[in-house]
């Protein structure tokens, strides 16, 4: 019997250390971006052209990738997981139209004209990693057709009071939607069912952040977002407008949100470093190595360990199988 329960202790501890190995530990502090992964912003300034630029995620700091061909305005982009394609809701002279935008140099390709009575401007566009896209048009939630431009409802709208925005997590490979509560001042989460347009309330997942100041302007908050997307890890990034274009991470997990810095850069508007207003902002790449705050090279040696000890549980069971095998043959004889 005692040698029965030392071989379930060298087993269980076997079991118990080679899944420990295997279990990530939670990533603290603010989040980053995934390795692999580069952060755009482009501007909605008709005056200027739609700029976009790559963002350094740890400062805010810009830099300039190219100018849209012709003046138009922009709303939020998303990158089909499919194929890498960004696009983006383009808005010309009064027209809008689906876009593709070439992160290597800026310039954006009109697609086609939006059309669809019901959602006539593709606005917080997000595509999930099935390449279903979807946008909000004053409360109603759209799909999109990527090919036509062709935009359908979807329900009769999310039911919410505010301004929705809408992203995907691919994660979860849940859509979300997002609107500012002025009440309890947190950005408040929903989930959405991309077959019927019905929101859920999401409590867990709610944003929220103290008010911050920057470049002389205190007191500001959450209820200017401009453009929302999330990570290959799951974190949420997105533009606050409160002071130009600022940029925050949140935490999806705790609902923890920070406010990293003001997307500038002096050599884009040399004028006015701090005019730049981003209304578009996107995610592309895949990541590296999950950010899970494991250190996943031990993996495999936790796993050999792990495998050693199952070994030698076993083998500890069939010394003791011999051994009692032994002890009957000799009281036998």
């Amino acid at each position: 019997m005692k040698k029965n329960l030392a071989f379930a202790t060298v087993l269980l501890t076997g079991v118990a250390l080679f899944t420990a190995g295997l279990a990530p530990a939670q990533a603290t502090g603010v989040p980053t971006l995934p390795v692999g992964q580069t952060f755009f912003a482009a501007s909605g300034d008709s005056l200027r052209r739609p700029q976009l630029t790559s963002v350094d995620t740890t400062t805010g700091n810009a830099t300039l990738v190219g100018n849209a061909t012709g003046g138009a305005a922009l709303s939020n982009a998303a990158v089909n997981p499919v194929d890498g394609t960004v696009y983006s809701g383009y808005l010309q002279a009064g027209t809008w139209s689906l876009a593709t935008v070439d992160s290597a140099t800026g310039v954006y390709t009109v697609v086609a004209p939006s059309t669809g009575l019901a959602c006539p401007a593709i606005t917080s566009l997000t595509i999930t990693k099935q390449g279903h896209a979807f946008f909000m048009y004053l409360g109603q939630m759209c799909s999109l057709n990527l090919t036509s431009a062709v935009g359908t409802a979807v329900g009769s709208g999310l039911g919410l009071t505010g301004l929705a925005y809408l992203a995907y997590n691919p994660v979860d490979d849940k859509v979300y939607a997002f609107e500012w509560d002025s009440g309890t001042r947190r950005l408040l989460a929903y989930t959405v069912n991309t077959l019927t347009g019905v929101a859920t309330a999401d409590p867990a997942h709610n944003i929220s952040m103290a008010d911050y100041s920057y470049n002389g302007s205190t007191g500001l908050n959450l209820d200017s977002i401009q453009g929302l997307t999330f990570d290959g890890n799951g974190n949420l990034w997105f533009v606050n407008s409160a002071y130009n274009s600022d940029l925050i991470v949140a935490d999806f997990s705790t609902g923890a949100a920070t406010f990293i810095g003001e997307i500038t850069n002096s050599t884009i508007n040399p004028a006015s470093p701090h005019d730049f207003y981003a209304t578009a902002i996107f995610i592309t790449g895949t990541p590296t190595l999950p950010d899970t705050g494991a250190n996943t090279s031990m993996i495999g040696g936790v796993a050999a360990i792990g495998a050693g000890l199952l070994a030698a549980g076993g083998l500890a069971l069939i010394m003791v199988r011999r051994r009692t095998a032994t002890a009957k043959r000799r009281a036998v004889t």
